[in-house]
Parts: C-alpha cells; sequence; structure tokens
C-alpha cells in the first residue's frame, strides 16, 4: 500500500470536495432569543474508499460516514467530513498545494474567521 501525498490529497480535494460557511440563527430557550451561529465545515465524497481511508488516515482528524446507494445501480460512498477548527487546520496544510481559485477564496474564509 503506497503512502498518500499532501499534493494529491489537494488535488483530490479540489475535485471533490467542498467547503461550507454559513451562518444559522439559533435559539436559546434560557434567553429567550435567537444569536448568529457560524458553521464551517469541508469535506469529501467518494466511492474509492481505498483512498478515502488514506485521506483519513493522513490528517488523523473528523469522521467518515457511510453513504447508502441513493438509486438501485449506484455505488456506496464514503464522506470524509471535518468541522470548526479541524477544517482550519486541514486547510492550512492544503492551502499552499492547491490552485482552484474558488476553493482558495473559501478557505481563505475560513482563515480570516479564526485569525480575528
Amino acid at each position: 500500500m503506497k503512502k498518500i501525498d499532501i499534493r494529491y490529497i489537494a488535488g483530490f480535494f479540489e475535485g471533490e470536495g467542498s467547503i461550507c460557511k454559513y451562518i444559522t440563527h439559533k435559539y436559546n430557550p434560557m434567553m429567550k432569543k435567537r444569536y448568529p451561529c457560524t458553521t464551517i465545515r469541508m469535506e469529501i465524497v467518494n466511492t474509492d474508499f481505498g483512498i478515502m481511508k488514506k485521506i483519513f488516515n493522513y490528517f488523523k482528524t473528523g469522521h467518515l460516514v457511510k453513504i447508502k446507494p441513493r438509486k438501485k445501480g449506484y455505488k456506496p460512498q464514503l464522506r470524509w467530513q471535518t468541522t470548526h477548527r479541524q477544517s482550519y487546520q486541514v486547510l492550512k496544510k492544503l492551502i499552499p498545494y492547491m490552485v482552484h481559485k474558488e476553493k482558495i477564496k473559501k478557505a481563505k474564509e475560513v482563515f480570516k474567521f479564526y485569525e480575528k
């Protein structure tokens, strides 16, 4: 079994992954009011379980979720997902090897959120 390289993971992430940063309003029953809550998540979803497990083992963070096929004849998928500061730490390692402008822009939004 070959060892996986960070450059390969960065390219794989750019093709198969996503970064989400959004604000939801959560309700606090004690104070009886809503407050804004920022959610940050990054994930990669693929049908090649071997590669997905190698990526998970490389970073040793986040979690793997098996996704059942949505339709007959579809393959099961594996999702590697990180949230909040886990995403920040992983993106810090990936960004030097990323080239996709839109994903770099989203990664920088995550950095800006945590570095303020």
